[in-house]
């Protein structure tokens, strides 16, 4: 008898865990995908817009990082992967555009300078002022992006510069993705001692780097979801997983519709 899998869950995760496990598994195997949604993918999303594709949740993922490139090359994508092209980006806030700042990590500023223009001169006092003082950080924590910034530099620098990235890059708010998630080196120098959020920024900031920050994927990232789904080869069962239970012959699914899923 073929062992028998299931993954709760189709965002992109969810398809990714479903492809590992079936490279792990074989081909022999059955995996079962637990989604309720109308389409896979979760957080990415990628629509027609005036006869062109468009990715209308998260767009770009971050070049520097080997995790979605390695990802593209097994999946046989490698050339779908495409750079930026070298326009700037901007900010769209208070009326006006303004230049992506420089100097920051995911928006974090490293000095006051890096968001000049686009914060108001109470906050750039408040950044420039922060390395003054005392930080309460504890080796393990993981407080939101918002929690930790909105502390420290004041909220017109979440609303302003971090969001726009973080939507970017995850489709989510600096309110809801967890510090280590979202920028895991800033995480580690903070764990290290680093004794303002500024003094932090500056030792997790990377060297500068030529070539494009950010990547995307021609076609969309529903290439890529496709990708995912086809070479995992699941059965997408289209309901809620409202509990797990274990049994003698491992687990059971009970779903929104009330059916057992051995």
């Amino acid at each position: 008898m073929s062992p028998s899998y299931c993954v709760v869950g189709g965002g992109i995760s969810g398809l990714v865990a479903a492809y590992r496990l079936r490279v792990t598994a074989g081909p022999a195997a059955t995996i079962t995908l637990f989604d309720p949604a109308d389409r896979l993918g979760g957080v990415l999303r990628t629509e027609r817009v005036g006869g062109q594709w468009f990715d209308v949740g998260a767009e770009a993922f971050v070049a520097r990082r080997p995790e979605v490139p390695a990802l593209l090359a097994e999946l046989g994508l490698a050339d779908r992967q495409i750079g930026t092209t070298g326009v700037r980006p901007l900010i769209y806030s208070g009326g006006r555009l303004h230049a992506m700042p420089q100097g920051t990590l995911q928006g974090i500023p490293a000095q006051a300078s890096s968001v000049a223009g686009l914060v108001d001169d109470a906050t750039l006092a408040r950044i420039a002022d922060e390395v003054a003082r005392p930080l309460s950080w504890r080796p393990g924590a993981d407080p939101t992006v918002a929690e930790l910034v909105g502390d420290r530099f004041g909220q017109q620098v979440v609303a302003r510069s971090v969001d726009p990235l973080l939507a970017g890059v995850y489709a989510g708010s600096a309110a809801t993705i967890g510090l280590r998630a979202a920028v895991p080196p800033l995480a580690a120098a903070l764990d290290r001692g680093a004794r303002s959020l500024t003094d932090a920024v500056r030792d997790a900031l990377p060297p500068p780097v030529t070539g494009s920050v950010f990547g995307a994927v021609d076609g969309g990232y529903g290439v890529l979801l496709e990708a995912l789904r086809r070479h995992a080869g699941v059965h997408w069962a289209q309901v809620a997983v409202e509990r797990v239970e274990r049994t003698a012959g491992g687990v059971e699914l009970l779903d929104d519709e009330g059916n057992r899923w051995p």
